[in-house]
């Protein structure tokens, strides 16, 4: 494994989208004053599962490491307790599970 490869312009941009969907989302969320099953709805099992899965697909279609699938469940895990209640850590463990699935559909 290159540690080299991990500082990179394209872990850079894995922390940025991670943190779109990890804080932005879910403020935005707060803002427009869902309630908690349209937060759930939406951000938990919408445009979250749906970022995790292309991140797999993504980075084992262009052979990244899979430390930089490690990014959004970390800054999810961070950031949950902030705008979700307690059973929102579950889903650190789904997002994980989901992004390396889905990474290792595309690898040989």
């Amino acid at each position: 494994m290159k540690v080299k490869g991990l500082f990179s312009l394209t872990t850079l941009w894995c922390i940025a989208f991670g943190a779109l969907f990890a804080f932005i989302f879910p403020i935005i969320g707060t803002t427009m004053e869902l309630n908690d099953v349209m937060k759930v709805g939406l951000i938990l099992l919408g445009a979250d599962v749906i970022y995790v899965i292309i991140l797999g697909l993504y980075a084992g279609a262009k052979k990244l490491s899979w430390l930089q699938l490690l990014i959004f469940p970390l800054l999810f895990f961070i950031g949950y307790r902030y705008f979700f209640d307690s059973y929102a850590v579950y889903f650190t463990a789904v997002y994980l599970c989901l992004t390396y699935l889905s990474y290792g559909i595309t690898k040989d």
